[in-house]
């Protein structure tokens, strides 16, 4: 509730500046901080003619440019250049990636460093025609230094199927069940990747591959996009993945009567029985995650491969999408963005005043 009310906040000061984007506002004191571009190419939330923020800020950059349509992409990835040197836990800034209803609200919290960049997906976004993007500052009371400096902003889009193919295994004529473990590290060289599924069958097989309990993480960490929301391990309990049936009558369903091994509850199966006497060549994709990085990527899942015939396959592997560019901000300067500053007046005598006034 305290990110929607922030965020409201945000974009109806921003709405209720109209159109008059190009702003220069004034700080509530001379001890506040506002966003400005200091030099070609970095915005940073400074106090007028010095390199530090100050004491109490609250303030607001908004996007309020032209809209960003992600509408038609399967996996979006917005990427930040930034760094930032704050005095101490209580000074940071914060991004807001919304739909236009705030329905959905994505929130990254940044921490120090002195030159990096942010891979941010934006699962649960896609579909929206109008991207709302904001970044927040603040700081207490106690203690300045030089805060957020914001270099770039760059979004890339890329679509289910399309992309450059890598093979991790696939399966035969021998029945395979139990839990399975593959390192997959090899994804995290395209910018976006994500994992495909194909059961493929002759006419004649009614066999079946049914998967469950499927967990991609990197160095430990779950980054696997689940269906009921959030990242963890996809048990299927709310639907499948998006899949290509290649014309033919193959299909992915979600289901409960293929259950051996690890395997219980509803599974994610492509069965050859429902449709005896039919080529089958179905591919079902995870959702994409974001490459790159120096960790190990791994996949763990549940399964049973049941082939019947000769002509029966089971094949994994992963895709390193074709990326569309979709919107870019270098900041040679804030024509697109309003800037609002809410901080707060500090006593003269406070150790904050003091500070803020080096």
């Amino acid at each position: 509730m305290k990110t929607l009310v922030i965020l409201t906040v945000l974009f109806a000061v921003a709405a209720w500046a109209g159109n008059a984007v190009s702003v220069e506002p004034t700080p509530p004191t001379e001890y506040n901080a506002h966003w400005q571009l200091i030099a070609d190419g970095v915005v940073a939330c400074v106090r007028d003619g010095l390199n530090v923020y100050g004491s109490n800020d609250s303030a607001g950059l908004v996007y309020m440019g032209s809209p960003i349509n992600i509408l038609g992409y399967d996996g979006v990835m917005v990427r930040i250049h930034y760094s930032q040197e704050s005095a101490d836990p209580g000074d940071y800034c914060t991004l807001y990636v919304s739909d236009s209803d705030y329905e959905y609200i994505i929130e990254h919290t940044f921490e120090d460093n002195d030159g990096a960049y942010l891979d941010l997906m934006l699962d649960g976004l896609y579909g929206t025609r109008n991207l709302k993007i904001a970044f927040q500052w603040v700081s207490d009371a106690t203690g300045v230094d030089k805060g957020f400096r914001l270099n770039s902003i760059e979004m890339y889009g890329c679509i289910w199927g399309e992309g450059d193919y890598t093979n991790i295994f696939t399966w035969g004529t021998d029945e395979v069940t139990g839990h399975q473990t593959f390192d997959v590290t090899d994804m995290k060289y395209g910018m976006m990747s994500c994992l495909a599924f194909e059961y493929g069958t002759d006419l004649d097989t009614q066999g079946w591959w049914a998967l469950d309990n499927v967990d991609l993480t990197y160095d430990g960490e779950s980054i696997l996009p689940r269906q009921a929301g959030d990242y963890g391990v996809e048990d299927f309990e709310s639907g499948g993945w998006y899949q290509d049936r290649h014309g033919l009558s193959g299909e992915w369903e979600t289901d409960t009567d293929h259950a051996a091994g690890d395997m219980s509850g509803a599974n994610w199966q492509c069965d050859s029985a429902a449709n005896p006497g039919s080529l089958y060549e179905a591919e079902t994709f995870t959702p994409w995650v974001a490459g790159g990085g120096t960790g190990t990527f791994t996949l763990d899942f549940d399964t049973w491969f049941n082939p019947a015939g000769t002509g029966e396959y089971a094949s994994l592997g992963y895709y390193t999408g074709d990326v569309y560019d979709l919107y870019f901000e270098y900041f040679h300067d804030l024509s697109d963005w309003f800037a609002g500053d809410y901080g707060e007046d500090v006593v003269d005598t406070s150790w904050g005043a003091i500070k803020a006034g080096f």
